[in-house]
């Protein structure tokens, strides 16, 4: 959905329970809005800055990018190109979705709910938190309140493991609000139930989401394992590099360098005697170290495979969703360094770009604004 073009405008007052429960604070020239046109009880336009009245008692001023595009007075070129001259940069990215510095990636939640027996033979029981929440006492506490109690208990246990943690270049997305964002594992569940009997009765299944298939119009349908979009808090003025997003499959929806990784998840993992020309045990007697998951034919860290949408992305909000296509053919530049580098060993043109040296990254940029301006010059004429 494209956004709107229009100013979403100040706010004269801010809102009643902000007034009642909050610190009220001058409006100046009025209340920043929200996605949702809620006025921020504590962020002000002040002239040509904003200033962020923080919790912490410090007073924030932030710098407006319409102003400091009139002024010039970015920090740095790479700032003016990535806030001011690449137009759909500022048209549809979430300011987070680049200087977001990190994001909590937990990949791969493998839960387990076991009805059979500990190691002292005594049934699993937990405690049952819906049960718990609907019995109420007459002073209005919940069953699992008094101190020294955990609630209310029914049969079966629940175990929770992960597959991989990471950190660092998020996978973006499109949000709620249809602007690109980071993304995050929202519950990427892979479920086993243990009987009574200790046997598996379900064995790492992965739900299918034929909503998400319907919302999307494609043919295959997604699972139920949920990517979803998040504002992460950890902004910092330093911004990812162009190269972590335009030059990166993760970033992109691929998966971890393009989704090389992890590929053996629908098959029974057997580490032991292998027959290098079957690939089968050689042994009689085998034991699988780690059972398969029929419908994970891809990495945990890829939402798109074979052009389409293999994970849920957010569950709450209808534009939310992995960047389309004409997005991702926008932004991809993999492998950019080959339409010049290819002629290294082309004595004719390499001797004439190459007399300066090695150069560094702000002489590399340099020539290269060169040459695409002497070409210009050159399709003028």
């Amino acid at each position: 959905r494209e956004l709107s073009p229009s100013a979403r405008g100040l706010a004269d007052q801010a809102l009643p329970v902000t007034s009642v429960f909050a610190t009220s604070y001058k409006k100046h020239d009025g209340y920043l809005l929200t996605t949702r046109g809620n006025p921020f009880g504590n962020v002000v336009k002040d002239g040509k800055e904003v200033i962020l009245h923080s919790a912490t008692g410090n007073d924030f001023k932030v710098p407006i990018l319409k102003q400091l595009a009139k002024e010039n007075a970015w920090k740095s070129s790479n700032a003016m190109v990535a806030m001011a001259r690449v137009k759909k940069h500022v048209q549809n990215l979430e300011c987070y979705a680049c200087h977001s510095s990190w994001v909590p990636q937990c990949y791969g939640c493998h839960v387990q709910v076991n009805y059979g027996k500990d190691k002292n033979g005594k049934p699993y029981m937990d405690t049952d938190w819906i049960r718990g929440g609907t019995e109420r006492f007459i002073n209005g506490q919940t069953i699992e309140s008094p101190l020294g109690t955990h609630g209310k208990k029914s049969p079966g246990k629940v175990f929770e493991s992960r597959s991989y943690t990471r950190w660092e270049d998020p996978v973006l997305g499109i949000n709620g609000e249809g602007r690109v964002t980071p993304l995050m594992p929202g519950c990427q569940i892979a479920f086993t139930v243990i009987d009574r009997e200790g046997k598996a009765v379900a064995l790492n299944q992965v739900s299918l989401s034929k909503d998400e298939q319907l919302e999307l119009g494609q043919e295959r349908t997604p699972t139920g394992l949920d990517m979803a979009p998040v504002q992460p808090h950890s902004s910092q003025r330093k911004a990812r590099t162009c190269e972590s997003c335009h030059n990166n499959p993760k970033a992109m929806g691929y998966g971890i360098s393009g989704g090389v990784f992890q590929t053996r998840y629908t098959e029974d993992i057997i580490e032991d005697l292998i027959n290098q020309k079957t690939g089968k045990p050689i042994p009689g007697r085998i034991q699988i170290q780690i059972p398969k998951i029929e419908e994970m034919d891809f990495d945990w860290s890829t939402i798109i495979k074979d052009g389409q949408q293999v994970q849920t992305v957010g569950t709450h909000w209808p534009l939310s969703r992995s960047l389309p296509k004409e997005v991702r053919n926008a932004m991809k530049r993999t492998g950019l360094c080959m339409g010049c580098h290819r002629e290294m060993t082309n004595y004719q043109i390499w001797s004439k770009v190459s007399e300066a040296g090695q150069l560094n990254d702000k002489e590399h940029i340099e020539l290269m604004n060169k040459m695409i301006k002497a070409y210009a010059e050159v399709l003028g004429k």
